[in-house]
């Protein structure tokens, strides 16, 4: 898809091949595309907002997830361990896809 096309100030539904993604500019500048599904709920990662250390949040329980997909911040934990745990958990993290800017497009 263009780049011209996204918007690097918030998350933007894509779908691909039958797949729906979210493409999102993370604080580095550089752009990253999930599932645009959260593991928590499955709600859509589209709907939710780029924080200003450019990860990104999910509308729902606002759960936080880096460019890498692993998650970063979970509202709702009851302390600093539980959370640390829940977060390194591999169900936590949201499905990365690879993508790459050439040529004004980026590809997926």
């Amino acid at each position: 898809m263009p780049e011209s096309y996204l918007r690097a100030d918030r998350p933007t539904p894509v779908t691909l091949l039958g797949v729906p993604l979210v493409v999102w500019r993370d604080g580095a500048c550089g752009w990253r595309v999930f599932k645009d599904q959260c593991p928590h709920r499955m709600a859509p990662l589209s709907e939710g907002r780029v924080e200003s250390d450019g990860s990104l949040s999910c509308s729902y329980h606002g759960w936080r997830f880096q460019g890498s997909g692993a998650c970063s911040r979970i509202p709702q934990a009851l302390d600093a361990a539980a959370e640390a745990a829940a977060c390194s958990s591999r169900r936590s993290c949201a499905t990365a896809f690879p993508c790459k800017v050439e040529a004004g497009m980026l590809w997926v």
